[in-house]
C-alpha cells in the first residue's frame, strides 16, 4: 500500500475513533469561528561556534496564508520557481509537479486537530502552488548537483525530503542539525526528525512541534474550545491500533448480546 494511501487510512481510523463514543458527534449543532490570514516576516539567527567550527548568520523569511473554513485548516504556499536556461518546459512542468506532490506527500495526513469537547476533528494541510500571481517565496531551481537551500533548489539534491525540509523554513521553523539555522546555541533544539537529520530519509519523521502554529491559529479563531493536537500513529503501528479497536467493538458487541439476552430470560420469567 502507497504511503499516502496508509496515511489516510490512518486519520480516518483516528477519525473514526474520536467520534466512536457518540454516533451523532459529527451533527452536534456547534458552530466555529472560520478565517484566513497571511504571515510573513523574517527570521535572523546569529552566527555560532560549535567544536571549533563556525557557522552564520543565518536570515530565514517565512511567508504563507493560513485558514480554517470549518472543516480543515491548510497553510498555503506560493512557490516561485526560475530555471536555469538549460531547462525544457516539460522539464520546468515536471519539476513544479514533482515538488508540489513530494512536499504535500510529506507534511499532510501526519496530524489532526481534534475538539475533545465537541468531539469533532479537523486534517491539518499544506497546500503548495506554483501558479502565482502572488508568490510567497522565491526559488532559483539548479540542474546537477548542489546543496539545496531556502533560495537556491539543485535537482540533484532536492529530494521530497529535502523540499519539504525547506518548505518548513518557509512555514517560519528553524533547523534542527548543527550547522544549520538553529533555534539558539548553545543547547539547540536537535533531532533526526524532518528539520534535523531526517531531512535526508525518503520518509521523514514528523514531529509535534512541527504543526503547534495551527493549534495556535484555530485557538486564537476559537477561544474557549478546548483542543489538542493529534499526531497520527506511524504506518508500523497502524495494524496494532486497529486490532485494538476491533478488540474494543468485539467486546462491546458482545456485552450487549449479553445484555439482551439478560432482558430476554427476565421477560420470559415475568411471563411465567
Amino acid at each position: 500500500m502507497q504511503r499516502p494511501i496508509m496515511r489516510c487510512l490512518i486519520i480516518a481510523v483516528i477519525l473514526a475513533w474520536n467520534v466512536g463514543n457518540d454516533p451523532l458527534a459529527l451533527a452536534l449543532p456547534f458552530s466555529y469561528r472560520t478565517g484566513s490570514e497571511t504571515v510573513a516576516g523574517t527570521t535572523h539567527i546569529p552566527s555560532y561556534t560549535d567544536q571549533g567550527q563556525a557557522y552564520g548568520p543565518f536570515v530565514f523569511n517565512y511567508g504563507y496564508t493560513q485558514s480554517f473554513d470549518g472543516a480543515a485548516l491548510v497553510r498555503h504556499v506560493e512557490l516561485n520557481f526560475t530555471f536555469e536556461p538549460s531547462f525544457t518546459t516539460a522539464q520546468q512542468q515536471g519539476f513544479r509537479s514533482t515538488a508540489e506532490s513530494g512536499i504535500e506527500g510529506i507534511w499532510n495526513n501526519r496530524a489532526i486537530i481534534a475538539d475533545t469537547t465537541n468531539q469533532r476533528s479537523f486534517p491539518l494541510r499544506v497546500d503548495v502552488t506554483t501558479t502565482g500571481p502572488v508568490f510567497h517565496h522565491n526559488i532559483l531551481v539548479r540542474s546537477g548537483p548542489g546543496r539545496s537551500d531556502v533560495s537556491t533548489w539543485y535537482t540533484g539534491s532536492a529530494t521530497a525530503g529535502v523540499m519539504a525540509h525547506e518548505t518548513g523554513h518557509y512555514l517560519g521553523l528553524y533547523d534542527e542539525y548543527i550547522g544549520g539555522g538553529v533555534d539558539r546555541y548553545p543547547n539547540p533544539t536537535l533531532s533526526t526528525a524532518l528539520m534535523g537529520t531526517g531531512a535526508l530519509d525518503e520518509n521523514p519523521q514528523m514531529l509535534p512541534r512541527y504543526y503547534q502554529g495551527y493549534l495556535d491559529y484555530m485557538t486564537g479563531l476559537n477561544p474557549g474550545g478546548r483542543f489538542t493536537l493529534v499526531m497520527a500513529p506511524e504506518p508500523s503501528t497502524l495494524l496494532i491500533l486497529i486490532g485494538g479497536m476491533a478488540g474494543i467493538l468485539l467486546f462491546r458487541r458482545q456485552r450487549f448480546h449479553r445484555s439482551q439476552g439478560r432482558s430476554a430470560l427476565s421477560e420470559l420469567d415475568r411471563d411465567s
